[in-house]
């Protein structure tokens, strides 16, 4: 089953944001709509809470807040929960719609088939370039494909499921970064602060990989890629204005020393972007695969 999913992904037609079943993200195949939209809700909390308390711990170079890859990318993780949390909202309360007008005896065969006549053509065209997969919930009506979900793929599932992918690869990134090349140079001085935007980021971000049923695409990667690029050129603009990390220095991290090592800093930009990024983004795909083989093999 995983491997049908790999051989897909490897599809052009992958690098596009569509999906035959948007309500997958914002369901679970594990739990209702209404524990997602909670858990979300309760994580776009806390994140939202962590980024108030980085200011207030840190008011003197709150400006300076900015300038770290780690703080864009825990902004884009608690940007991804507002969203979720919104987008969850949303399908709640269209499916207690739903089942408030089948209670009533409201729904009708007619309306049914006009719901799912502007997703057939679109299902139709989807099957063509991506045979089925087990994690795609679709079904086979006479000889014509339709969707189970009767909403087709809207402007705000595309826009949260790239808020997603530049977070999950980001914030994985940023956690494997920090512990492996930064944490050592601080002599074991972190605060909680620190522990909830490098390590914290990745658990919430893989933990709603887990628990819901939002769809990675391996060519994704393009979005995490751009992302970066703009923080690089950032770091380019910021060093050449002579700004300055917290502690004075003249680079935000060492790998932007661009005055003193500028041959390693772009030695070593460019191994995150060729080296870091995809293994991230295979890690992200690898959880995706995982869920979906637990669900295939014990979730019926």
């Amino acid at each position: 089953m995983c491997w049908s999913l790999l051989r897909n992904e490897f599809n052009l037609d992958q690098l596009r944001l569509r999906y035959p079943n948007p309500a997958h993200f914002a369901e679970s195949p594990w739990f209702g709509v209404l524990f997602v939209l909670l858990y979300r809700l309760a994580i776009a909390i806390f994140c939202t809470g962590g980024i108030i308390a980085g200011g207030v711990r840190y008011p003197d170079t709150r400006e300076k807040w900015f300038s770290f890859l780690s703080n864009w990318t825990f902004l884009f993780v608690t940007l991804y929960f507002i969203c979720a949390t919104i987008v969850t909202a949303i399908h709640y309360k269209k499916d207690r719609k739903q089942q408030e007008n089948e209670w009533n005896g409201v729904a009708s065969q007619r309306d049914y088939r006009s719901a799912n006549a502007s997703t057939r053509d679109e299902a139709r065209d989807y099957l063509v370039a991506n045979p089925l997969c087990d994690d795609e919930e679709m079904l086979l009506a006479g000889d014509a494909p339709e969707v189970l979900q009767s909403t087709p793929m809207s402007w705000f599932h595309q826009a949260l499921w790239v808020i997603y992918d530049i977070a999950s690869v980001a914030a994985i990134l940023v956690t494997i970064s920090f512990w492996s090349l930064i944490y050592k140079t601080l002599n074991n001085q972190i605060s909680v602060i620190t522990i909830i935007i490098h390590a914290v980021n990745s658990f919430v971000i893989v933990a709603d990989t887990m628990l819901s049923s939002v769809p990675v695409r391996l060519l994704h990667i393009v979005y995490p890629m751009l992302y970066t690029t703009t923080y690089a050129l950032f770091t380019v603009v910021y060093w050449a204005y002579g700004g300055t990390s917290p502690s004075g220095a003249k680079y935000i991290y060492p790998v932007t020393d661009y005055t003193g090592r500028p041959v390693y800093s772009a030695v070593a930009q460019l191994c995150l972007f060729f080296l870091g990024l995809p293994l991230c983004q295979c890690l992200v795909f690898s959880i995706y695969c995982l869920r979906v083989w637990i669900k295939n093999n014990y979730a019926h």
